[in-house]
């Protein structure tokens, strides 16, 4: 366990404002600094193996550790990605099972 996720234990996690507080430096912990060092959508094989009938990009960090969006927290399929930047926005979009 890193030092800074023992300092999370100190939350509560019933208050909402706690509760975001928390999440935001948990995500943080484990995204600052990393690299993205992959990009590619699921396959159509792993949409259908997590009942899914979207595939998102993934991203593969340098710590071995894989991202991608879901539609929610129960993982019910894959989601877009809003991009957003001073040039303008863009979305990444789910794909569909062939």
């Amino acid at each position: 366990m890193k030092k800074n996720e023992k300092d999370l234990d100190k939350y509560d996690l019933n208050n909402p404002k706690e509760r975001t507080e928390y999440w935001t430096k948990y995500v943080a912990n484990k995204l600052v600094g990393r690299k993205i060092v992959k990009v590619e959508y699921f396959s159509n094989k792993e949409a259908e193996e997590s009942l899914w009938h979207c595939r998102p990009v993934a991203m593969l960090l340098d710590d071995g550790q894989w991202l991608y969006p879901m539609r929610d927290d129960e993982g019910n399929d894959g989601g877009a990605i809003g991009v957003v930047s001073k040039d303008g926005s863009d979305t990444f979009p789910v794909l569909g099972v062939e």
